[in-house]
């Protein structure tokens, strides 16, 4: 049932938690209104009880009624009289009313005696004794008007004779002393009919009202979804590849804005397609879309397309970039090295010159120490121009690693009294060639050492995960921005005053030859952490 509900349309599930809140609310309005008018209907019947009891009462005269009632006098020419007068006014009244009159005895299971009354129904179903039984609520009343002076009526009971409202007042002597009960009854079955006739009349009036109510809901609803449904089927236009569709925009309300919008958005896409096809244009080999497909589609290829052909430039003008920067490599090793090794050897046999001070040697050392810079310059630019990669090797990452800490420690110590700390969870092997993959990690370590400048820790974690090693490096100096990180790799850019750029190129280079990738995470000021992940070797 829930299932069933649930896949219903917006429009019918609105009609339905509507036309339920609109029954309950009728039905609880019904209700009320019923139970207001059985109330007031009682009331009114008790009031007009009552009325009657005290006019009926001063009608009668009192004396006759005391010297009836009196156990020492046997009084029948009064007692005639009595129930004339009761005639009388019995038969001047409507038929729902009877009246009586009780004396003050009490007998056993609720009985009570009638000593006048004009009702030859009531006569003759208590002759002889004219002892009435009554229930608990006639008998409740009649005891409680005779012990005080005051009028009491019941609430509405069954018995015998039918279903009634009962007046009792007290018939009082000189004395003050209740001598006889008159009492009234009224036909309470009239309160039944008129609650039958009322929910008949309830029934009817509800009944139309829901009917009203449904049809002008239906109406109001149906007019408030219709522009639900054109959104609907614009969208389904749009997504079958139809960027032309225009809905209505008839007013400011809330589907109206929708509709505005909507129309906005077919209006960018249209435009963003024709830009689309106006790229592909410019790309003339590529092959045109099957007419077959859709405009959705066919964007999509062409998207596809155009960012295919993006990659492939991009590819292009690196290897071409590579290229060049290979030939400026070899051509500077070619020309530079030897005058630069001539160069340093006589700066050398200069240096062994007893003759020299300590300053013109201080020189000369300098000057060789910026030589050695620049032979490491171009021994960067020569592994860039040639990259060994051809050589193969099972590589044990923990012993490489750990082999390198143990080169770089007293280097770290020195520096910036660095500390250097090795996480391998168990034994982890690639392909590749050796020597190149100890460079990778040597520039990059080397690099994390150099940028603590006021010492730290560098930590180095071996670990598998997802058939790949993955060999972080985290230090904890300066770190990098993210437009720093996007323009590491590329030729002659470095964060170092005196770097080049090339070292970290050339590992780029070394690690996308060996199928693996080389990820950077920075924040300024806090650190940076380089992993390099290759595929794991079993």
């Amino acid at each position: 049932m829930r299932k069933h509900i649930r896949n219903l349309s917006v429009f019918n599930k609105t009609v339905l938690f509507s036309t339920l809140i609109v029954i309950l609310v009728g039905l609880g309005t019904a209700f009320v209104s019923y139970h207001l008018h059985n109330t007031t209907t009682q009331r009114i019947l008790t009031q007009h009880v009552l009325i009657i009891a005290n006019l009926w009462r001063e009608t009668l005269s009192t004396e006759s009624i005391i010297k009836v009632v009196e156990p020492d006098t046997q009084n029948v020419k009064e007692l005639k009289e009595l129930e004339n007068q009761f005639q009388k006014i019995y038969k001047s009244n409507p038929s729902h009313l009877k009246g009586y009159i009780l004396t003050t005895e009490k007998y056993k299971n609720n009985g009570t005696k009638i000593i006048v009354t004009a009702d030859e129904r009531i006569r003759g179903n208590l002759q002889p004794s004219m002892i009435y039984y009554g229930g608990k609520e006639f008998y409740s009343a009649f005891l409680e008007v005779g012990k005080g002076k005051e009028d009491v009526v019941t609430s509405t009971y069954k018995d015998q004779f039918g279903t009634w409202i009962t007046a009792f007042s007290p018939i009082v002597n000189d004395q003050g002393k209740v001598v006889a009960i008159f009492a009234i009854d009224i036909d309470a079955s009239v309160i039944s009919t008129y609650q039958k006739k009322l929910f008949a009349s309830l029934f009817v009036a509800l009944l139309l009202l829901f009917t009203l109510i449904i049809f002008f809901q239906d109406w109001g609803l149906r007019m408030l979804m219709s522009p639900l449904r054109d959104l609907l089927k614009g969208i389904k236009e749009v997504s079958d590849g139809n960027f032309r569709v225009k809905l209505k925009h008839e007013d400011e309300s809330e589907l109206g804005q929708i509709s505005k919008q909507f129309n906005e958005m077919t209006k960018r896409l249209q435009f963003l397609f024709h830009q689309v096809a106006a790229t592909k244009e410019q790309f003339s080999e590529i092959e045109p879309t099957s007419n077959s497909k859709d405009e959705i589609e066919k964007a999509i290829d062409e998207l596809e397309m155009i960012m295919e052909r993006t990659r492939l430039q991009k590819e292009l003008q690196r290897a071409e970039k590579m290229n060049a920067i290979g030939q400026l490599a070899a051509s500077v090793a070619h020309e530079i090295r030897n005058p630069m090794t001539v160069v340093k050897g006589f700066l050398q046999l200069f240096q062994d010159n007893q003759r020299l001070t300590e300053s013109e040697k201080g020189y000369i050392q300098l000057m060789i120490s910026e030589m050695d810079r620049a032979e490491a310059i171009i021994h960067d630019y020569l592994s860039l121009a040639r990259p060994d990669v051809k050589q193969t090797d099972l590589i044990d990452c923990a012993e490489c690693v750990t082999s390198l800490v143990d080169l770089l420690s007293s280097y770290a110590l020195l520096t910036n009294n660095i500390e250097i700390e090795i996480k391998a969870t168990h034994l982890a092997y690639i392909k590749g060639n050796k020597n190149e993959f100890s460079q990778v990690l040597l520039n990059i370590m080397k690099n994390g050492i150099e940028a603590m400048k006021t010492g730290g820790k560098l930590s180095v974690s071996i670990y598998e995960k997802d058939k790949y090693v993955h060999i972080s490096i985290q230090d904890t100096g300066i770190g990098m921005t993210p437009e720093q990180i996007e323009r590491l790799g590329t030729a002659f850019y470095s964060l170092k005053e005196k770097g080049t750029g090339i070292g970290l190129m050339v590992s780029y280079q070394i690690i996308e030859q060996m199928n693996g990738t080389i990820s950077v995470e920075s924040e300024k000021g806090k650190g940076t952490t380089f992993t390099i992940s290759l595929p794991c070797y079993q």
